[in-house]
């Protein structure tokens, strides 16, 4: 019996150690699962982590602004030339691709002072230059030697009088019809002078020698204007050799009126003239006389609103169309490499009248 007993007990014990041998080892299945999971998120971390950087690596890159200098003519006594720069600024703000950034530089009027904004410009790293020249000539040695170094350059408003092709090393001048300026002058001042009743009025038109071509354009387009209606018209142009104001032309118009006693109509090279000449006018009680400006001031626009009756009308050319196409045709030379014309053409002066100025918002525009 004891025999039987112990026989039994010896079957528990060897099935009791079979079963355990049976049992499914979970544990370690579960700790490789746990490293292979930590190995996983490691190596989505690290390609996350490589992708912000490629990703700020090209950010970088884009927002990097192209640098453009802006040399402008005038910016104090002509303020017109602030539109100028809104194209170029809101060219930018329409074309995001160009991604350029301008450094503007004002001339003063003065060569010196515009060949040293050159220079300066292309130090502080401008890949381009947009120039509106102080004259026709004296930038064009500067502007060889850098066009030789790989900086394009866009002519603005003052086209460049070459004394060679080899001098034309500028991409291409984008201005407006100087010419058709005086153009559209001598249109409105033709229809005042029709309402007088005589065939020999008298007008006078003060010029800026100093401009060279540029003025003389305007004098041909407004004499020719005039004289093509009125054969026996005297014209009488002055030139405003001083500092191009307003008060050099005031000074130099009341010379004129002195010894002219009739003058019906008074044009010029842009407002500064025809303003110096109505401040003279009115200072010397001369009210027949009527008056045409040129470029865009806002005195003047406020005199036409205002319904003075002393001012027929203003020609304007938009600045702000002149710097955006600046703009566009640096973008297209630079960035895009292309071969551009010579010349871009711009929309013709418009004449603002009395009757037409209610159609125009130039209460905002900026550069007034």
């Amino acid at each position: 019996m004891r025999k039987k007993i112990l026989f039994l007990l010896s079957i528990l014990v060897v099935a009791s150690m079979l079963l355990v041998a049976c049992q499914p080892t979970e544990e370690p299945a579960a700790e490789e699962e746990v490293v292979e999971e930590e190995v996983a998120e490691e190596e989505v971390v690290e390609e996350e982590e490589a992708e912000v950087e490629e990703t700020e690596e090209e950010e970088a890159e884009v927002e990097e602004p192209i640098k453009i200098g802006l040399s402008i003519m005038e910016l104090t006594a002509y303020t017109w030339f602030l539109g100028a720069v809104d194209g170029c600024n809101q060219y930018v703000a329409d074309h995001p691709e160009a991604n350029f950034e301008f450094q503007v530089e004002d001339s003063q009027s003065d060569v010196q002072t515009m060949l040293n904004n050159i220079e300066n410009l292309v130090t502080a790293g401008s890949k381009g230059i947009i120039l509106f020249p102080a004259d026709p000539t004296s930038a064009i040695p500067l502007m060889k030697q850098y066009v030789a170094d790989g900086i394009p350059f866009v002519i603005g408003d003052y086209a460049q009088q070459p004394t060679s092709d080899d001098d034309i090393v500028w991409s291409t001048f984008v201005g407006h019809d100087m010419k058709a300026l005086g153009i559209v002058a001598g249109q409105v001042g033709v229809e005042y002078l029709k309402t007088l009743g005589k065939d020999d009025p008298v007008v006078l038109f003060i010029s800026r020698p100093e401009s060279g071509q540029v003025s003389q354009d305007r004098v041909d387009g407004f004499s020719e204007t005039i004289l093509a209606e009125f054969p026996n018209a005297t014209i009488i142009v002055e030139g405003d050799i001083g500092s191009g104001t307003v008060e050099s032309a005031q000074n130099l118009t009341e010379n004129v009126l002195q010894r002219e006693p009739v003058i019906d109509l008074i044009s010029g090279h842009n407002d500064a003239k025809v303003i110096g000449a109505y401040l003279a006018a009115v200072a010397a009680n001369r009210t027949e006389i009527k008056f045409i400006g040129i470029a865009g001031h806002v005195d003047v626009m406020n005199y036409i609103a205002d319904g003075n009756e002393a001012w027929l009308g203003e020609v304007l050319q938009d600045p702000v169309v002149l710097g955006y196409q600046a703009a566009d045709a640096m973008y297209k030379v630079l960035i895009l490499g292309e071969e551009i014309p010579l010349e871009y053409e711009l929309p013709l002066p418009e004449a603002i009248t009395p009757d037409n100025i209610d159609e125009y918002d130039w209460e905002n525009w900026s550069w007034l």
